[in-house]
């Protein structure tokens, strides 16, 4: 979208797109962008046209570029310094993610230091979602950090490498919605020590499991026992192995889910695992399917109703089922959508092409 785009007005008036109010503009500068990462230039481009619209799209627009900030290098945390903001605005992240010890091929390049990431962290009025990264698994964040003003409205905690409480901090005062872990790191169990005062107000966990990786569901369990009845949603992402039992046990007390979601589990544990759910108020299931995936050479909708049978699936009213095709395969993606049940849930089947797993 560009000026040029703009429809005209007569002499005098105000553009319609320019008399929007201030929510529904927003939102739509929002949607413009969805699912874009903060470090895909397509992102910036589209926002920065958008803020030649109109004088009153230049704030909103601003305000989103600057809403997720990618940081990988002294480098980027200079331009984000640099970079000119209104003095009577303070400065809202809705995302924030720190990549330590990412070395490309530049002589120039110079990782991201404590000092820096603690200005950073500083600069900011408010972070509402925190990603922390780490090639190498190295863990130069200081949890004391969580301390400081801008992070009294975290939501969201996003770990991709570990975090060693310091000496002295007994907990934090973040109260989190959302928590994301991969268990290719392993977390020391003082962390959910640490984090199990602000556990009370949590509602979405997402877990990436592997084969050998550290049990974070076990220590997430003996920091906060109540964990189980309070999660509204759960994403659970493994490379096509069994779940530890401990990990199937987890998910079957978790008694308030209104959303899970399962990608890389094999079909047959699917199907074991959902007819042991406590929970009776699940309206949406999300699940991925082996690219070899067929159901007794039946169409689809005969899984679809396999699935709706189950009594713990009673109140479902959504239902996605996603097969990624094998790189090579000369299969189309396709997408059939069909109302199935006495609830007339919505069932989803999209076949497309293959992604890699976080």
């Amino acid at each position: 979208m560009s000026s040029s785009c703009v429809a005209s007005s007569p002499a005098g008036a105000a553009s319609p797109v320019a008399l929007l109010p201030p929510e529904l503009l927003a939102r739509v500068v929002e949607l413009s962008v969805e699912g874009l990462p903060p470090t895909v230039r397509l992102r910036s481009a589209i926002l920065r046209n958008l803020a030649l619209v109109a004088q009153s799209w230049v704030e909103p627009a601003q305000r989103a570029l600057e809403s997720r900030v990618h940081i990988d290098s002294y480098g980027r945390a200079r331009n984000f310094f640099d970079r000119a903001r209104p003095a009577d605005r303070p400065l809202v992240l809705d995302e924030l993610v720190l990549f330590y010890d990412f070395a490309p091929l530049d002589e120039d390049f110079y990782p991201l230091t404590e000092l820096m990431t603690r200005s950073i962290c500083a600069s900011a009025g408010e972070i509402r979602s925190l990603h922390l990264r780490s090639a190498l698994f190295m863990s130069p964040f200081d949890l004391n950090l969580l301390l400081l003003p801008s992070f009294a409205e975290l939501r969201e905690l996003k770990l991709s490498m570990p975090l060693e409480p310091p000496a002295g901090l007994a907990s934090l005062p973040v109260h989190l919605n959302k928590l994301a872990l991969s268990a290719m790191v392993d977390q020391p169990p003082s962390l959910f020590r640490l984090l199990a005062r602000s556990l009370d107000t949590l509602r979405s966990l997402q877990l990436f499991v592997i084969k050998s990786g550290a049990p974070l569901h076990e220590r997430l369990l003996d920091a906060y026992p109540a964990l189980p009845s309070q999660l509204a949603h759960l994403a659970i992402t493994t490379h096509w192995v069994p779940l530890p039992g401990t990990l199937n046990q987890f998910i079957r007390s978790c008694s308030s889910l209104r959303v899970l979601s399962l990608e890389g589990l094999v079909t047959n544990e699917i199907l074991g695992l959902l007819p042991t759910l406590s929970t009776t108020s699940l309206v949406a299931l999300d699940l991925t399917v082996p690219a070899t995936f067929t159901w007794f050479g039946s169409p689809i909708e005969s899984f679809f109703d396999r699935l709706l049978r189950e009594t713990a699936l009673r109140s479902l009213r959504s239902l996605t089922v996603t097969r990624r095709m094998e790189s090579g395969s000369d299969e189309q993606p396709q997408r059939l959508i069909a109302r199935l049940g006495p609830r007339d849930c919505e069932c989803v089947y999209e076949v497309t092409a293959r992604r890699p797993l976080p």
